[in-house]
Formats: C-alpha cells, sequence, structure tokens
C-alpha cells in the first residue's frame, strides 16, 4: 500500500521527455503505428510458450551463483516455457549507476510480484550491457552532497561527480575490467564505509554491478551476461541472419527513419556518416570492440551488438512476453519494429519504466509550504519566489509610487507659480525631482531588501527543493546515483519504490523518504 505524501505528476512536465513517446503513452495513432500498444494491460494474455534451450538456462545458473543469485529453480520453469518473461537491462555502471537504473529493476520486480500474487509464476532477467566501451560513461558516479552556508543554518545541495579516466582513447569493453582502486577508495572515503566484497580489490565492473545488485534484490532478478558465451552461442541464427540481409534490414531502417520524420518524430539513432546503421560491432583478441561495416561471418563470441540489434538479440534469446524499457528504448522498438518480421524475431510486448524522484520528507513539505506548481519543479528558486512575491513587497512598491507621484505634482505645482518669476528656478527643479527618484528608489529598495532578509528561509527552502530533483539543471534520475540512497535507507528503499512505482504509465512520482 503507498504511504502518504508522493507527488504525482504528467510526465509531460519532466523536463525533456520524449515527444514520440508521450503520444505513445497516449494511445495517439499517431505513434502507436510504430509500436502497438494495447489496451488490455502490461502482461499479453495466456500464449503457448515453447521450450527454452536447457544449455542457457544451466549456464545462466552457473553464472548468477557466483554473484550471490540462486534461481536454478527459476530458470527449470523459464526454460520449459512455464513462465512468463520479463526482460529489462542496462550498462553494468559503478555503484549502480544513476537512478534509473533502480527504477528499471523496481518495475520489473513490482510487475512479477503483481504476477505470482494472482498464481502465474515469472521470470525476471536483467541484461547487463558488458560489452559497451563507454569507459567515461561507466567510470563515474554522480552524488549528492550538502555544504552550510556561513550563516551556519541555510544549507546548499551540490552534486559531486567521482570518476576515473583512461590514460588513452580506448574501444575496450568495459565489463571485464577491473574497478580502478582510485574510485573505489574515493567512494569508501566519502560515506565511510567499510570495503564490501562487490568492491573488493581486482572485482570487474560487470561483477561488481552483478554483486550489488544481487545484494539488493536477492534472487528475484536474474542477470544475464551480455558476453556470457553460452548466451552468444544461442544468438548465432540471428547474426547469421543480419549478414544476410543487411542490405534489407539496412534499406528497412532508412525507411522507417523516413516515416518517423514525415509523421514529426526524430530517430533515436541516426546512421553513420556513410548513410548506413552500425549493425554489430567484433571484438578483437585485445578486447576492442570495432564496427562492422559490412556483412561478414563473425564468430558468434566475438560478435557484439549496437542499440538498434541488442534488442532483437535478448528477444531471440529470451523470448521475453514485455520489454522494459525507459524513453529511449522505447523509441528503439518504434525504430526496429520492421525488423522483427524481417528476421523472424518475436516482437515482446513494450512497456515504459516506472519514473521516480526521490526527496527528504522535509525538503518536499516546501511544495506544499510554497505552494509550488509541477511545472515549476524544474525552474528555479528565484522564479518560483519571483511568482510568489510577499505582499509586503508589493504594498512598499505601492507606497512609494504613491508618495513619489503626490510629491512630484507638488513640485510640478511649485513650478507652475515660481517659474513666471523665477527663471532660474527650473534647473533646481530639474535636480530636486532628479534627488527625488534616487531616495524614493533607494527607500524602496532598502525596504524590499529588509522583507527578503526576513524571507531567506522560503528561498533556501526552494533552491534545496529544486537542487534535489533537478541538480545542476539535469533530472535527478537521470544523473544522480541511488546508492546514497540505499546507503542511507537500505531495504526500505527498495521496498518503497517497488511500492510506489507505476510501470508503463503517464506519470512520475516524487517518493519522500
Amino acid at each position: 500500500m503507498s504511504e502518504p505524501g508522493c507527488l504525482r505528476l504528467p510526465l509531460a512536465h519532466y523536463p525533456g521527455f520524449s515527444p514520440f513517446v508521450l503520444d505513445w503513452l497516449a494511445g495517439e495513432p499517431r505513434a502507436t503505428r510504430f509500436l502497438s500498444r494495447p489496451s488490455a494491460g502490461i502482461v499479453p494474455g495466456a500464449t503457448d510458450r515453447e521450450p527454452r534451450g536447457a544449455a542457457l538456462a544451466s549456464a545462466l545458473d552457473v553464472s548468477n551463483r557466483r554473484w550471490g543469485i540462486f534461481a536454478g529453480e527459476q530458470l527449470q520453469r523459464w526454460a520449459a516455457g512455464e513462465s512468463v518473461t520479463l526482460v529489462a537491462g542496462q550498462q553494468t555502471g559503478f555503484a549502480g549507476g544513476p537512478l534509473y537504473t533502480l527504477a528499471k529493476l523496481a518495475t520489473l520486480v513490482k510487475i512479477k510480484r503483481g504476477l505470482e500474487s494472482s498464481g502465474v509464476p515469472a521470470t525476471v532477467f536483467f541484461w547487463l550491457a558488458t560489452e559497451d566501451h563507454d569507459f567515461d560513461e561507466v567510470a563515474q558516479l554522480s552524488l549528492p552532497v550538502s555544504t552550510i552556508e556561513g550563516d551556519g543554518v541555510n544549507r546548499q545541495l551540490d552534486l559531486l561527480t567521482i570518476r576515473a579516466t583512461r590514460a588513452y582513447e580506448s574501444k575496450r569493453v568495459v565489463g571485464p575490467m577491473p574497478v580502478p582502486e582510485a574510485l573505489i577508495t574515493e567512494l569508501l572515503a566519502l560515506y565511510d564505509l567499510p570495503r564490501p566484497a562487490w568492491l573488493r580489490e581486482g572485482i570487474t565492473f560487470g561483477d561488481s554491478f552483478a554483486e550489488l545488485i544481487a545484494a539488493v534484490f536477492g534472487s528475484e532478478v536474474v542477470l544475464a551476461d551480455a558476453l556470457l558465451p553460452e548466451l552468444r552461442r544461442a544468438g548465432a541464427d540471428l547474426l547469421g541472419r543480419i549478414n544476410g540481409r543487411w542490405s534489407a534490414v539496412q534499406d528497412a531502417l532508412r525507411a522507417r527513419a523516413g516515416e518517423l520524420r514525415a509523421a514529426g518524430y526524430e530517430p533515436q539513432v541516426l546512421p553513420r556518416d556513410d548513410g548506413d546503421y552500425t549493425l554489430l560491432f567484433e571484438i578483437d583478441g585485445r578486447g576492442d570492440r570495432r564496427i562492422v561495416e559490412s556483412p561478414r561471418a563473425i564468430d558468434p563470441e566475438r560478435a557484439s551488438t549496437s542499440a538498434l540489434t541488442r534488442p532483437l538479440l535478448q528477444d531471440f534469446v529470451l523470448r521475453p512476453d514485455v520489454f522494459v524499457g525507459g524513453p529511449s528504448e522505447v523509441a528503439y522498438y518504434a525504430q526496429i519494429a520492421p525488423l522483427h518480421g524481417l528476421l523472424q524475431v518475436g516482437m515482446p510486448r513494450v512497456a515504459l519504466r516506472g519514473h521516480v524522484l526521490l526527496a527528504p520528507k522535509r525538503v518536499l513539505r516546501f511544495v506544499g509550504r510554497l505552494g509550488i506548481e509541477p511545472e515549476e519543479l524544474f525552474t528555479s528558486a528565484d522564479e518560483i519566489l519571483a511568482a510568489r512575491e510577499p505582499a509586503a513587497v508589493g504594498e512598499v512598491r505601492r507606497l512609494a509610487a504613491e508618495a513619489e507621484r503626490d510629491l512630484m505634482d507638488k513640485i510640478e505645482r511649485i513650478g507652475q507659480l515660481a517659474l513666471p518669476a523665477e527663471h532660474s528656478l527650473a534647473r533646481a527643479i530639474t535636480r530636486s525631482v532628479g534627488h527625488i527618484e534616487y531616495h524614493f528608489a533607494k527607500l524602496a529598495g532598502r525596504a524590499i531588501k529588509a522583507i527578503a532578509r526576513k524571507d531567506r528561509e522560503r528561498w533556501s527552502a526552494a533552491r534545496e527543493l529544486l537542487a534535489t530533483l533537478c541538480p545542476d539543471g539535469k533530472v535527478q534520475d537521470r544523473v544522480m546515483a541511488w546508492f546514497p540512497f540505499w546507503h542511507l535507507h537500505g531495504r526500505y528503499l527498495v521496498d518503497r519504490l517497488v511500492d510506489e512505482i507505476d510501470p508503463d504509465a503517464g506519470s512520475f512520482k516524487v517518493i519522500p523518504l
């Protein structure tokens, strides 16, 4: 049951949200023609599920046991086609990556628990994109930090990013690389933590991420390493189909891009400068990931998918009933939907992950106290307070303007009476008017500043609220790590997210903790 105090807001107020996904969520025909959106709910009706490969299930069981996940029975049911299959995935970012990663996992678990409470077995897979080569993205973490201002009372929330860099530019896949010791040391020092097993010396990014997820969700989530040899071999037929129909795949993607633009949407993935789309990479003997620019046979264990073909591999190997993704991933499916038929890959029901932001209860109370509207949550403290200017400020300005007008009227009357007798008085009157205007403005300004000092608490509150939800001008769940919240709240955070998150919804929540 939801606890009181959450804010529920339309995704249209979430800055930079995909116009295509907003239309798709609303069931707009111009969007749903590219990606169907059944009205019967997230999980499709009962279907005949064919058995999956027992060898792959066994390999997944072995790899998950290494991370502390014991899902043998689940995998046996899945291999026999006896459970609904739910899939999502993400890069294996340091210390779990941004908050949206946890939101994906919470969405999967919410759907799984709902199915199982009604007697329907479900298996959740989380695809670990260990093959990615974006080291800069994986090897950084943005953390909330509070500083005390000079008055010793007012707090300012900042975003601190810790990161590691490579000594040289490289395309090496990141998942099997050891987490840099300096990155671990900095995180442990910030939170005064004893060193956990998932940050032990020499652990890889992939294993560290997997063991952290195992510590958070136990065996509710089965992890699928994209570099697992058995998984690659299970996808060999698909890789062969992509190579065999390379030109047709490129033509289908170009045609779909034109259709999306004609409907007013921008394709999520653009072609290379040569006009072709990246479909596959090959991982060489050094672990570098190189673009495959033309069709050719590749050892499946050396093949690596792109953003456009990764969903196809997931769908081919795991055969999900439901894929859960963020806005970009939903847009990927709209772009690649023609390829499912072309390559004879089953299409899952696509669902949007739940969207949540987190805030301390104390901070979230400012919304009601300041009367903040949803569209103002991602503006600035100055804009919020300017719209709520204290009545005293308006009164000061009104009185000053009224007194200035009265005095000006009197000076003008004096001039009318005296100027015929003393023409040199004109310059004195002009100077006096200038002085009067200056002093009135100065007096009103001092009064308004005094009121503003009195209102400083409200300004600090508004600034802290906005820095919490939109640090450095970016929406919290896109950039801020979830680890600090888990470190502080532990199991309560996970249970609260699963309870509150709304899968496949047109709204997002701000959850007080």
